[in-house]
């Protein structure tokens, strides 16, 4: 039995008890679907995400325990970009030219 046929015996059984009939399938459906989603709007605001990380308060104290690193072969008056990083003594990823052959 669909929805509308569960309606029209709902609608039957309200007239022969004199009350009044039950609204038409899916008249509330926007209005739930709206009070759902400014639900999860406002939990997004006021409930910390689950099973994540801050982001933002994560990556300022990792810069604040790494602080800023300039780069030391840079050209006079050369800025390096703000998110490059620079390693020292890291090892040369292919190797000497004396290991590769």
């Amino acid at each position: 039995m669909n929805a509308m046929q569960q309606h029209m015996i709902d609608v039957y059984r309200a007239a022969q008890r004199g009350e009044a009939g039950p609204p038409l399938p899916g008249t509330g459906d926007v209005q739930a679907l709206r009070a759902v989603r400014d639900w999860r709007r406002f939990q997004a605001v006021v409930a910390p995400p689950a099973g994540r990380l801050p982001v933002r308060a994560l990556r300022a104290a990792v810069r604040a325990l790494l602080g800023r690193r300039t780069l030391a072969s840079a050209p006079a008056g050369h800025r390096p970009h703000p998110r490059q990083e620079v390693r020292e003594n890291a090892p040369h990823i292919g190797g000497s030219p004396a290991q590769c052959g």
